[in-house]
């Protein structure tokens, strides 16, 4: 057999690109949001603290001028005043269930006559909520962090689980940069929920090793991370968090002219170059967004040399369309994205341990179609009725190599999937002076074809009716938030049959049969303004995961770890019972958020080596022993901290300090579980000049040791992980910004990893043989128009 040639000639184009930029300019990546550079000249209301001095561009927004309106139902502006409580302001509108901030819109907004750009006037960020009703990041019952503007740019990767790592809290499970999922508070796969507007994704990132997230994040407007369970508006399955990436691709605001925003980015580690386009304005009644990007990158470089089968390529597109009659808004969008990339079977001629040898092609496909209805009631007790829907189509195809001129599927997974859900809001009621909530009630559905040689699970069914219900109460200084979901889940496979699987010491048999799940989940929190600028949190939730067709029905060869799977038909729910207490300041030299939980995890699902193994022969490669996994439930414990501090010293000079620590283990003997990230940090001084700006900083990770105990696998001895040892990290960024009024620029030069460092990550599954990425010069330009 041998190894597919996948995605043409690698080497050294990007790279070209790359270095010639760098020569060429000798400037780059930015430490400073355009939008925060454009405040900077002027104190603006909430954007200066009591001494004048200009915020850190983290947490606010600038609004746009005439050139985008927010309109709420009924066509109404909304339009806030500056410091209104709900966050949102002039050229915000609600996206997905939360509201945004259309980046184009904002910086054309400048640009409209009698709008000149030292006028625009700060916002404070609104966040992701569970009703998705607009609210500063002070009022958010959940650990939150919303990267935009600087930060999302100085932290861009070449995915969104890579694009996270700095978020304290979240890590990314690795086995090459396609093969990259987020792992949050030590919680991976199906407990993170990743979704694009409010709509789940649509892939299957969680299922194993060699997927990922198919989502690009050069175009995205805003990423949100909620840590902890906030998902129940979307599903049952976020014990860990969500994720939302926030595009806006059914434009949400009336648009009165079009605006652009161009990005190009280059990185050496990879020779990677990408670059993306998004438009949006409006044409007649409709308002319009209009999307494109394209990513190629090489083999990744480590310190130790090239690391074969990571290379890249990925298109995505996106067009949205929406109209404002005078009950609401109406809209549809289609998104489009196409991945191939590689995941490393070996290294300097060595077997990464569980790797395919000559490494696996993956090919992806997924289109995504998605609508709103929008409608005001104008009744206290049902103010606004909301309709949001998606249809996604996926297509996954892991190739092995070519036999006799054919490629070897090893598997393939075709699936479709979709959501209805319907969300009442209502404002403050008579009952309750400050009492404001929303009802409602999902559909979702998932219907999974495994073929090829070896997929590791049969197909099957999932489908899930949930009804849901928030309420948040104002009692000054209090405020206290109720939410609570029931989900009712059926999963089932048309294959009925008995599991069977003879290991080479004893036989299994496991009776197969159609589940039904009840999973009820309940969060109480309560947040209290201390002083000014101080606020204190603490959580309480109970929430529930249902398994999923794979832990329920595996049965064979995985190809991703070369491991044999089998699931156990009569898993039990998982649930979460956990505490959160974090205290947060939004003061303008001081913005910190410090939190603590304990997560204690009842019928924890995960793949456990039995100790036994089987023979494994595939098509065009010798038989191999193989280890066999079952999927078990047992109880868990997760204890936890996580903290990151921005603190300004003098002007434009800020400290930067975040870190996280997770310590979780098997609650019947103690044993620590797998793949639990080690303690982490970052520390850093960042300069926002004006026109100039630049940051140095330190990443760390101690020795990770408390790994799960040996055990026999056959006629041996192994650790299910091997420890990993800690390492520190050098890195370094300038920037250089320009703004006119008719467009603004941002240069921004960034390199990781400054002293070449090899060093190992706890997450990755090539670990044990292959270092992480080297020294990566990384340059990226981005343009409003």
């Amino acid at each position: 057999m041998t190894r597919v040639s996948r995605h043409g000639q690698r080497g050294g184009a990007g790279a070209a690109v790359v270095w010639a930029l760098v020569l060429g300019t000798g400037l780059g990546w930015s430490a400073v949001d355009t939008r925060e550079a454009a405040a900077q000249a002027r104190e603006v209301g909430d954007a200066s603290d009591s001494d004048g001095h200009p915020g850190t561009g983290e947490d606010h927004l600038p609004a746009a001028g005439d050139g985008a309106r927010a309109r709420g139902p009924g066509g109404s502006d909304n339009v806030d005043e500056p410091g209104a409580e709900s966050g949102a302001g002039i050229g915000e509108a609600e996206c997905g269930g939360v509201v945004c901030t259309d980046l184009a819109a904002a910086h054309s907004g400048g640009h409209e006559e009698g709008m000149e750009g030292d006028a625009l006037r700060l916002q404070p960020i609104p966040v992701t909520t569970t009703i998705g009703r607009p609210v500063g990041a002070r009022q958010v019952h959940r650990p939150t962090t919303v990267l935009h503007g600087d930060r999302l740019q100085r932290g861009m990767g070449s995915s969104v689980p890579a694009t996270l790592e700095g978020v304290p809290g979240v890590h990314s499970s690795f086995n090459g940069p396609g093969a990259a999922s987020p792992v949050i508070r030590g919680l991976p796969g199906d407990r993170v929920l990743m979704l694009e507007d409010g709509h789940r994704t649509g892939d299957i990132y969680w299922t194993a090793a060699d997927h990922g997230v198919m989502a690009e994040p050069l175009t995205s407007e805003r990423i949100e991370v909620v840590r902890g369970p906030a998902g129940l508006l979307y599903g049952a399955n976020a014990l860990g968090g969500v994720v939302n990436v926030i595009r806006d691709d059914i434009p949400t605001r009336t648009l009165d002219a079009w605006s652009t925003m161009l990005a190009l980015q280059g990185e050496s580690v990879s020779d990677g170059v990408a670059g993306a386009v998004v438009s949006r304005g409006a044409a007649g009644p409709l308002d319009l967004h209009v999307e494109g990007a394209a990513r190629r990158s090489g083999d990744m470089r480590t310190p130790a040399g090239r690391l074969e089968d990571t290379d890249m390529r990925v298109l995505s597109g996106a067009l949205g369309a929406s109209v404002a009659p005078s009950w609401g808004r109406a809209g549809v969008s289609v998104r489009g994205y196409g991945s191939r990339y590689g995941v490393p079977g070996e290294f300097d001629g060595v077997l990464i341990p569980g790797g395919h040898p000559g490494g696996v092609s993956i090919e992806v496909d997924r289109l995504a179609v998605r609508g709103l209805v929008d409608v005001a009631v104008g009744s206290p007790a049902i103010e606004q009725v909301e309709v949001r829907g998606s249809g996604t189509l996926f297509d996954q195809r892991e190739i092995e190599g070519t036999l006799v001129g054919e490629d070897v599927i090893g598997a393939r997974f075709e699936q479709i999937s979709g959501d209805v859900r319907v969300l009442a809001r209502h404002s403050a009621l008579a009952v309750a002076d400050g009492l404001t909530g929303a009802f409602g009630m999902a559909l979702q559905g998932r219907f999974l074809e495994a073929g090829g040689a070896s997929p590791g699970t049969r197909s099957g069914r999932e489908l899930d009716l949930g009804v849901f219900a928030y309420e948040e109460l104002r009692l000054e200084p209090f405020r206290v938030q109720l939410a609570a979901r029931h989900d009712l889940r059926a999963v089932t496979t048309d294959d009925l049959s008995d599991i069977r699987v003879r290991t080479e010491e004893r036989r299994i048999v496991k009776p197969v049969a159609s589940r039904m799940f009840h999973a009820p989940s309940l969060s109480l929190s309560g947040l209290w303004d201390l002083a000014d600028h101080w606020t204190l949190g603490l959580g309480l939730s109970r929430a529930a995961r249902p398994p999923t067709i794979e832990e329920l029905y595996s049965d064979g060869p995985h190809l991703a770890d070369f491991s044999f799977d089998i699931g156990s038909p009569e898993l039990g729910v998982e649930t979460g019972h956990g505490v959160d207490l974090f205290l947060r300041s939004d003061h303008r030299r001081v913005e910190l958020e410090v939190a603590g939980y304990v997560n204690h995890m009842r019928r924890f699902i995960q793949y456990a080596p039995t100790g036994e193994t089987v023979f494994v022969f595939r098509e065009g490669v010798e038989p191999r022993e193989t280890p066999v996994y079952e999927a078990r439930g047992e109880d868990a414990l997760f204890v936890g901290a996580e903290a990151s501090l921005d603190l300004t010293l003098v002007d434009r000079w800020v400290v930067e300090l975040s870190g996280s620590w997770v310590r979780a283990s098997r609650v019947d003997d103690g044993d620590p579980l797998p793949w639990i990230p080690p303690l982490n940090g970052r520390l850093g001084l960042r300069f926002d000049g004006r026109i100039l700006f630049g940051s140095a900083g330190v990443r760390a990770a101690a020795t990770q040791s408390r790994v799960p105990r040996p055990v026999a696998i056959g006629e041996s001895t192994a650790r299910p992980v091997e420890p990993t040892d800690g390492h520190v990290l050098a890195d370094l960024s300038v920037g250089w910004h320009l703004i006119t009024p008719h467009y603004d620029h941002t240069l921004m030069l960034q390199v990781l990893n400054v002293a070449d460092t090899a060093w190992r990550d706890h997450l990755s599954r090539i670990k044990d043989v292959a270092p992480q990425p080297g020294r990566n010069v990384q340059l990226t330009w981005r343009a409003w128009f």
